[in-house]
C-alpha cells in the first residue's frame, strides 16, 4: 500500500523505521565487504567517507517521532529520508573517487524502487530528475575545477561528446524510472485488486456470521415459546400413562408412549438450541469448582447401566486413578459426558463403550471409546458443527439433533481444554477430552455480534 500525506501518521512511522532498520543491516553488510576487498586487494583508501555515511544514516536520517507528529509532515519526513539517503552515498563515492556508472545507477535504482512502491508515482521522475542533476552537475564541477573530477569518460573525447554521453546517461536514468513506475503501478494494481477482494470477502463473513445469529435468535425465541405446551404435553402423557385409578389400555399406554417420547426427543432439542443460542451471545457463563472426575464419571455412568444393559452392551469404566481432581463446571462436565456416552450407545449395535481417564502433566484426559461403526475421516471434520451429524453408517436410522458435539465442543472450549474426534469405518471411535486442572484466566470481552457495513437493523 503507497505512503500518502493522508496515511495515519503512526503507520508512516512504522514504514520509516523499517526503511531505517533495512539501511543500517545494509551499511554493516557493505562495510565488510568493503573492509574485506581493501585487505585482500591491498588498496589505498580514505576510509573518512564511509564514517560519514554511518554518521548521517544513523543519527541524522533517523525517524524520530518527533517529525511524524501528523500525516503530512511525516509524508515529508519520509520523502526527505530516501532523499538523504541517496545524497549521502552519491558524496560518499565522489569523495571516494572513480565513481562509475554502475555504481552510481545501483544507488539510483534501490532508491527509486523504493519511492515507486511505498510512494506516489510521480515521486519517480521528481527522483530521477534529482539524480539527473547531481550526476550532470558532478561532471561540470569536476570539468571546471571546482570539485575533484571523480567522474570521466576516457581520454581525448570533446565537449560535445562528453555532453552527448551525459545526455545518453541521464536518459537511462528516466528509462529505468519509467520502467519501475509501470511495473510497479501493475504491481500495486493488483495488490489493491487483492484488498478489495479481502474486504468483499470479510464483509462476507460478517454477514453471514450475522444472519447465522438471527437464525439462532428465532430459534431460541421460538423455544422458548414452544416450551409451555410442550411441558403441559408431557405432564399430562405422565399422569395418563401411570394412572392407576383408570388404567389405560395396551394400545393407548403405547400411543401415550410415543407422544411422550416424541415430547422428551423435542425438549431435548429445544434444550440444545436455548444452549447454543447462549453460547453465541456470550451469555454462557460458568461456575468453577473443585469436582473429583472419578465420582462424576461414575454418577453419569449409572444413568446409562439400563440402557447398555438392553443393548446388550458392555459400558465399563476402567484405567483410572483412585482420585483425579479438576477446577470446572461439573454440571456442563456432565453435560459433556453425557452426549458422549449418549452418542456411543446411540450408534453401538454391538460390543463396548468404555471410558478411560488419564492423569497428564497440565491436564486430565478422558477417552470415551466405542465398538459402533466409526466414522469416515470427511465426516471427521465436521461433526462438531452444528446441526451436522456422525455420518455414520446407522445414521440414517437413528434420530438425533445434530448439536450436542458441538455444544460439548463448546463446553470444554471454555474451560480451556479441547474436545476432539479419531476414528476409521468398521474400527469403532475415540472421543477424547483434556481439561486443564485449572480454568485459564478470563479474556476480555469481545465486541457484540458484528453487524454489515451496510445495514443497522433495530431489535
Amino acid at each position: 500500500m503507497r505512503i500518502t500525506p493522508k496515511t495515519p501518521a503512526h503507520e508512516i512511522y512504522q514504514r520509516a523505521y523499517h526503511l531505517y532498520q533495512f539501511r543500517i543491516i545494509t551499511i554493516l553488510f557493505l562495510i565488510i565487504l568493503y573492509a574485506l576487498t581493501i585487505k585482500i586487494g591491498h588498496f589505498d583508501i580514505n576510509p573518512w567517507p564511509l564514517y560519514l555515511v554511518i554518521f548521517v544514516e544513523v543519527f541524522i536520517n533517523r525517524p524520530y517521532r518527533i517529525l511524524f507528529r501528523n500525516s503530512n509532515v511525516g509524508f515529508n519526513a519520509l520523502v526527505a529520508s530516501v532523499a538523504i539517503d541517496f545524497l549521502t552515498e552519491t558524496t560518499a563515492l565522489h569523495l571516494l573517487g572513480n565513481v562509475d556508472l554502475f555504481i552510481y545507477s545501483s544507488c539510483f535504482f534501490i532508491s527509486i524502487v523504493y519511492c515507486a512502491l511505498n510512494l506516489p508515482t510521480v515521486l519517480t521522475f521528481q527522483f530521477a530528475t534529482l539524480a539527473s542533476f547531481l550526476y550532470a552537475g558532478f561532471i561540470v564541477a569536476g570539468h571546471f575545477g571546482i570539485l575533484p573530477r571523480t567522474i570521466s569518460f576516457g581520454p581525448n573525447l570533446s565537449m560535445v561528446q562528453e555532453i552527448a554521453i551525459i545526455v545518453r546517461h541521464i536518459a537511462f536514468f528516466y528509462l529505468i524510472a519509467f520502467f519501475i513506475r509501470t511495473l510497479s503501478a501493475a504491481l500495486t494494481k493488483k495488490e489493491e485488486q487483492l484488498e478489495s477482494f479481502v474486504w468483499e470477502l470479510r464483509e462476507t463473513s460478517d454477514k453471514i456470521k450475522y444472519t447465522y445469529h438471527l437464525q439462532t435468535e428465532y430459534f431460541a425465541r421460538m423455544s422458548h415459546e414452544i416450551r409451555a405446551p410442550l411441558n403441559s404435553i408431557l405432564g399430562f402423557s405422565e399422569l395418563l400413562i401411570e394412572n392407576k385409578n383408570e388404567p389405560a389400555t395396551p394400545k393407548q399406554k403405547d400411543f401415550l408412549s410415543r407422544i411422550h417420547r416424541s415430547a422428551q426427543h423435542l425438549r431435548d432439542l429445544i434444550n440444545d438450541v436455548l444452549d447454543l443460542s447462549k453460547m453465541e451471545s456470550k451469555k454462557m457463563k460458568l461456575n468453577p469448582q473443585e469436582i473429583d472426575l472419578v465420582r462424576v464419571i461414575n454418577t453419569v455412568l449409572e444413568v446409562f447401566y439400563e440402557e447398555a444393559i438392553q443393548k446388550r452392551i458392555l459400558l465399563s469404566f476402567y484405567e483410572k486413578p483412585a482420585s483425579l481432581k479438576v477446577m470446572a463446571d461439573e454440571l456442563k462436565v456432565r453435560q459433556v459426558l453425557y452426549n458422549l456416552l449418549s452418542n456411543a450407545l446411540k450408534f453401538t449395535q454391538q460390543g463396548f463403550v468404555r471410558i478411560h481417564l488419564e492423569k497428564e502433566k497440565e491436564s486430565a484426559k478422558i477417552i470415551v471409546e466405542d465398538s459402533g461403526p466409526g466414522i469416515a475421516l470427511e465426516n471427521l471434520k465436521v461433526i462438531f458443527s452444528p446441526y451436522e451429524q456422525a455420518g455414520r453408517a446407522t445414521a440414517k436410522t437413528i434420530k438425533g439433533t445434530g448439536l450436542g458435539l458441538a455444544i460439548s465442543k463448546q463446553f470444554v472450549e471454555m474451560h480451556g481444554g479441547n474436545l476432539w474426534a479419531e476414528s476409521k469405518l468398521g474400527k469403532g471411535s475415540f472421543f477424547i477430552v483434556r481439561l486443564p486442572y485449572k480454568l485459564p484466566e478470563p479474556k476480555p470481552e469481545a465486541s457484540d455480534t458484528p453487524v454489515p457495513a451496510d445495514e443497522n437493523p433495530a431489535f
